[in-house]
């Protein structure tokens, strides 16, 4: 993925969502504040645009899942922590992300240890502890082949930088524990598949079988919404 250009900076200085941004940023409203909804709509709409629905940390399609209808808006620097909530609407702070990598991330800080925390958030804080997706080139860090298996790319001037992030999102062992969404789809494939046969035969015991496969497909159905 190549550098992300912050093209929610224009959402946020809408003058329509002033008022709930220094609410937010006040701590008078939390994060799933109704008032924020419209404006976070906008970041991710534009966002999932500019990333072509690519999350930037696995660089792996963004896959909706049954208890994510959204894709999450993710800030680079957590904005739970209180040095980092003022970032919380600045536009170099904000990608969609995978639910994997979100989780494995978490509130994680992204400051090198034993540097002081930005004042701005701009290229100048750089470098971190891992690529930053508007002042890096995430591809030209982090080589992802199919597997996938990623390795750090020699020369990028992030190595350790992208070493720490495949660690950090256990994406070295990503080809071991895909998500949950695509073990799903990948046995109703392999039921479906079963099914067909089944159909064809007349036994008692493919029939009993085919009933099974049915149940199943349904419950991963239901799972999948």
């Amino acid at each position: 993925m190549a550098r992300l250009r912050p093209v929610a900076r224009t959402i946020v200085k809408r003058t329509t969502f002033k008022k709930p941004i220094a609410d937010y940023l006040a701590g008078t409203i939390k994060w799933s504040d109704p008032s924020l909804k419209p404006l976070k709509d906008l970041i991710r709409k534009v966002l999932k645009a500019e990333q072509d629905e690519i999350c930037p940390y696995c660089q792996r399609l963004i896959v909706p899942e049954r208890r994510n209808v959204s894709e999450h808006i993710e800030h680079y620097l957590d904005k739970s922590r209180a040095a980092y909530r003022k970032f919380a609407f600045t536009a170099t702070n904000l990608v969609l992300s995978c639910q994997g990598c979100n989780v494995e991330k978490g509130t994680r800080d992204l400051v090198v240890k034993g540097k002081a925390n930005p004042v701005h958030f701009s290229q100048a804080a750089a470098p971190f502890r891992w690529p930053h997706p508007y002042f890096d080139s995430m591809s030209d860090c982090v080589l992802k082949r199919k597997g996938p298996v990623y390795s750090v790319i020699q020369g990028s001037g992030r190595e350790a930088e992208a070493q720490q992030m495949i660690v950090d999102l256990k994406l070295d062992t990503i080809r071991n524990s895909e998500s949950r969404h695509g073990r799903l789809v990948a046995e109703r494939e392999r039921l479906y598949a079963e099914a067909k046969k089944l159909i064809k035969q007349t036994s008692g015991e493919s029939r009993a079988r085919l009933t099974l496969v049915v149940e199943r497909l349904e419950a991963i159905d239901n799972e999948l919404g």
